[in-house]
């Protein structure tokens, strides 16, 4: 048998990396941008992989995650974290927690020695818990819809993929009808129709879709929609200006009135019924209309269409409705760079392929791909704090 030796860092090299750590740390702090923080977190943990044994990285991903996950979501159904936070930084017991849940005390004995490892709460004494900025952040909705959405749903189908894969090939799955989510949960039906058939399943995607992108800049802050959208368009203030196909509860839209309150044209939120049905207190401005992305585009001929995670199929069908030299498409996508992935988008391409056989794309694989349906790139517009990992693809028919 073989023994894998670890070599220690070196005290110079733990020492270089400490100082570079240091250094970025300090461009963040007079910085203060998204870039910068990237940089210094980057840079941290390089630091800290040089001091990991690499058998024990392993066992993290091989022993620990499953079960950090699992108790992630038991937390958020117990309401444990909403416990910890109610208290106001005041400790929390065990036995209080359990009988504010309703679950036996040491079960949740167990779940906080998981939680608190890794950061979600702190110990204030034995079996005393106090909320962290890790708690605070996970009460909101958002976040713990995220939970329960990739506990559920995600993480059940990844659980299954090897079985998927040597039974049926090791190559990418392209039919959003026949991939590992239908093999998992057994059923014919598409992701989308399959949690569209679960209120609660739906209203929790929902939130999580929400405000997936609270903390990061929103296209409509630094796209130049005066010169890209507004200059050209041919139609009056009563007509439809901007389309945003499957576009959930409506926050781009408002996002887009908020900034632009007198905007020529009318714009549209198209999604399911079992979404827009959900849908509360929208701007007057915002019209609402049911529409599949899967069947052909009833607006025809408007200016701009927003969408996001496209496949060929939705494409072509929101291409019927587009006029030659005058409509066009901006997806707001993520923009998979050809080395150094971040984990977030390589984990975002792995989770699309799961559930629905699609994927996140480089810049050359997003060429492709509009190329392979008749589309032209106008321009890959990034968003200034992404790091060229996040932006809008702005694209019109060919001539």
């Amino acid at each position: 048998m073989t023994t894998t030796t670890w070599k220690t860092p070196s005290s110079t090299e733990i020492s270089e990396l400490f100082q570079h750590a240091a250094r970025e740390v300090d461009t963040f702090h007079y910085l203060a941008d998204e870039n910068s923080r990237k940089k210094a977190l980057t840079t941290a943990q390089s630091l800290v992989a040089a001091l990991q044994r690499p058998e024990d990285v392993v066992m993290r991903y091989a022993w620990e995650n499953g079960s950090q996950r699992m108790s992630l979501r038991l937390g958020v159904d117990l309401g444990i974290f909403h416990i910890l936070v109610d208290n106001k930084g005041k400790p929390v017991s065990a036995t209080e927690i359990a009988a504010q849940s309703k679950a036996e005390e040491l079960l949740i004995i167990r779940i906080m020695r998981v939680l608190t490892a890794v950061g979600f709460a702190t110990e204030a004494d034995v079996q005393s818990y106090v909320a962290t900025p890790l708690t605070q952040a996970i009460t909101k909705p958002s976040l713990e819809a995220a939970v329960k959405i990739c506990h559920d749903n995600s993480a059940q189908v990844q659980m299954k993929m090897h079985e998927y894969f040597r039974l049926n090939g090791y190559v990418c799955p392209t039919d959003s009808l026949d991939c590992a989510f239908q093999w998992t949960f057994d059923t014919e039906i598409p992701y989308f129709e399959h949690i569209h058939n679960d209120a609660e399943r739906m209203k929790d995607f929902n939130t999580f879709m929400s405000g997936n992108r609270v903390n990061r800049k929103h296209w409509i802050d630094w796209f130049p929609v005066e010169a890209e959208i507004f200059s050209g368009t041919s139609g009056t203030s009563e007509d439809v200006l901007l389309v945003d196909v499957g576009g959930s509860k409506g926050h781009d839209l408002e996002r887009f009135l908020g900034k632009y309150p007198k905007s020529k044209g009318r714009l549209v939120l198209q999604d399911l019924p079992g979404v827009l049905k959900n849908v509360k207190g929208l701007n007057e401005g915002i019209k609402t209309m049911s529409h599949d992305f899967f069947t052909a585009q009833p607006i025809k001929g408007k200016r701009a269409y927003t969408l996001k995670r496209p496949c060929r199929d939705i494409l072509r069908n929101l291409m019927t409705a587009m006029t030659p030299g005058y409509s066009k498409i901006l997806l707001d996508e993520s923009i998979l760079p050809d080395m150094g992935c971040p984990s977030s988008l390589a984990a975002g391409d792995i989770n699309m392929m799961s559930i629905m056989a699609g994927k996140e794309r480089s810049r050359r694989q997003w060429l492709e791909l509009l190329h392979s349906v008749g589309l032209r790139l106008i321009r890959v517009w990034t968003s200034p704090d992404s790091g060229d990992a996040e932006g809008i693809i702005e694209a019109m028919l060919s001539l």
